[in-house]
């Protein structure tokens, strides 16, 4: 997995005590990280991927991690390509070039080939250190300080004081689960 997005520093900063080497805050940022990046089906982090895609018969194909920052190889059935175009939305269209204008007028839509694992990418995306959305910074925050305070319980008693917590430490709140949802690539 890729390095955590938060850190033991933000955990302790955020929940007002504890130490950045307390192995049970090195735990819940590494699992509140991943957590996030499970419900929204992304890293968050910089890198660099290579892919197989399957072709789809059109004009685009969507890369699966966002967001997009560049596109670099481009593999067609084993064969280099160049004829293509991302766009800000992390979509690779197909182009055409001034070699394939149709007689009929007009410049001919280029395809991505339909097939099964017949097209290969490799791309940067993700976020820099700095530039994680907060939204999600925050949702790893609070996941990370249930775990941390609450452990796996849902309910404490001392004596005659007793505390019933709103969600298991493990569980989203519905909120959490709408700003995660909304890094999802639509398929």
């Amino acid at each position: 997995m890729p390095d955590p997005f938060i850190s033991t520093t933000d955990l302790v900063n955020y929940l007002g005590r504890g130490g950045t080497a307390d192995p049970g805050m090195v735990i819940a940022v590494d699992a509140a990280c991943d957590t996030c990046r499970t419900i929204a089906e992304q890293s968050f982090n910089a890198g660099t991927s290579t892919i197989t895609l399957d072709g789809t018969g059109t004009d685009a194909l969507m890369l699966p991690e966002a967001p997009v920052n560049a596109a670099g190889t481009v593999l067609v059935a084993g064969g280099t390509i160049t004829d293509y175009v991302l766009n800000g939305n992390g979509i690779l269209f197909r182009k055409a070039t001034d070699t394939d204008v149709d007689y009929c007028d007009s410049v001919r839509a280029l395809k991505w080939p339909a097939g099964r694992q017949n097209v290969v990418v490799t791309y940067d995306h993700g976020y820099a250190d700095t530039d994680i959305p907060r939204d999600v910074r925050m949702v790893a925050l609070s996941i990370a300080a249930r775990l941390v305070v609450q452990g796996p319980m849902v309910q404490e008693s001392v004596g005659e004081v007793s505390v019933r917590y709103g969600v298991n430490s493990t569980d989203l709140t519905n909120g959490e689960m709408r700003i995660l949802r909304k890094y999802r690539q639509t398929r």
